[in-house]
């Protein structure tokens, strides 16, 4: 996380993941991860307690997110032949560290502050960490595409802001659609119903 171009340069070197790392697991473990500290989040934010009744679903629910990103991914590294696809995601959630971090951060808020002041600390910790974030996991995913991709500078930008257009769409889409419709429409001064 601290010195991703380094690192993407390691993992593109190794012409093959060890033995037993290869095939299915190999592309669903990191976003496997994601998706579970996403439903852990979820059952520490409503409970203050983890609770498999709470986190599990709410990992079903959330593995939206990493779906999204492996379809951007894949729309963006379709014709890349430099490694299997399955490599392709695990290397890309590789570094996934700060935004889990941040959930981790989100988590602790909720948890351990009183949920009065969880809210004060919570806007703060959104926006602020949030675009620290935002910054840091964009200079990890250039190094991907940089060093792991092998991609020139300017590719690497492209692939990445790409990448991120097509993923946040998605996300934004799915989690904000049942809001943004009814909102857009009634803008557009469109009715729906009677």
């Amino acid at each position: 996380m601290l010195n991703p171009g380094a690192a993407y340069r390691f993992l593109a070197q190794q012409a093959q993941p060890p033995p037993g790392r290869s095939g299915a697991w190999l592309s669903w473990r990191k976003p496997l991860l994601v998706a579970v500290v996403l439903g852990c989040t979820m059952s520490l934010i409503t409970s203050a307690s983890l609770s498999l009744r709470l986190a599990g679903p709410a990992a079903f629910y959330w593995g939206f997110v990493p779906l999204a990103e492996i379809a951007a991914l894949a729309a963006v590294c379709w014709r890349a032949k430099r490694s299997p696809f399955g490599r392709t995601v695990d290397l890309f959630f590789a570094g996934h560290g700060p935004w889990l971090l941040w959930l981790i951060g989100l988590c602790a808020i909720w948890s351990f502050v009183p949920p009065i002041h969880a809210f004060v600390f919570t806007r703060v910790w959104l926006y602020g960490a949030g675009a620290i974030v935002i910054v840091w996991s964009a200079y990890i995913d250039f190094c991907f595409f940089r060093f792991a991709m092998g991609k020139k500078p300017a590719r690497a930008s492209r692939d990445l802001l790409v990448q991120r257009l097509v993923s946040w769409t998605i996300i934004v889409a799915i989690f904000g659609g049942p809001a943004i419709v009814p909102e857009l429409a009634a803008q557009l001064g469109v009715r729906f119903g009677p």
